[in-house]
């Protein structure tokens, strides 16, 4: 279970982690800078720097957990909340080779790495030891692609979608009350029995 700030983390640990690959795996004579971006940022870019950006569009709660009771595990810990990022990877280049250059060398990329945990992330103190994350495409449809770009400004960008599934973050919510140490429960139609005590 992670830290409130593990949202950003995430993004800002995935974008590094493009980097260092891309140090080690360059495209021959393609220099690029992988960044985590928010919204307002993304409309100053013109796509004069050659770039990837990893965009947060939209966040969900986990279609599979979001239905779970929010009740207390042991130790006084909060069922956690469980949420999808939707994230949007974009390519800025001045030409169709570095574009696409760029959009397979990502592609593959994270096809190779599909599970995000802390050795892809780093030492990020966010992050508890046994967290995963699983990085799947998103299909969008043309009509939905389309009307995602009309809400950003730019014009329209090569450009993935993709879903890091399944990040828990912790409620940091204290019960108000103890810890049940033990319980009985007992039926009965001794009503002289009750009153001695002895149910």
């Amino acid at each position: 279970m992670a830290q409130i700030t593990a949202i950003h983390a995430l993004i800002s640990g995935l974008a590094q982690h493009l980097s260092r690959a891309y140090q080690l795996r360059p495209l021959v004579g393609t220099t690029c800078k992988f960044e985590p971006l928010g919204i307002s940022a993304m409309k100053q870019l013109d796509g004069t720097d050659t770039k990837c950006t990893i965009l947060l569009y939209r966040t969900t709660q986990n279609e599979h957990l979001r239905n779970r009771p929010a009740a207390y595990l042991p130790y006084g810990k909060a069922v956690p909340l469980t949420i999808n990022l939707h994230l949007l990877v974009t390519i800025w280049a001045d030409g169709p080779l570095k574009e696409q250059g760029l959009l397979g060398w990502v592609m593959r990329e994270l096809h190779l790495r599909p599970v995000i945990d802390r050795s892809l992330l780093g030492d990020s103190a966010v992050f508890a030891p046994g967290d995963l994350m699983s990085l799947t495409p998103e299909e969008l449809s043309l009509d939905d692609m389309s009307k995602l770009w009309q809400v950003l400004v730019p014009p329209y960008r090569p450009s993935l979608t993709y879903i890091a599934r399944n990040l828990t973050l912790d409620l940091d919510v204290e019960p108000d009350h103890g810890p049940v140490v033990a319980s009985r429960i007992a039926l009965t139609d001794d009503v002289d029995a009750v009153a001695q005590g002895a149910v």
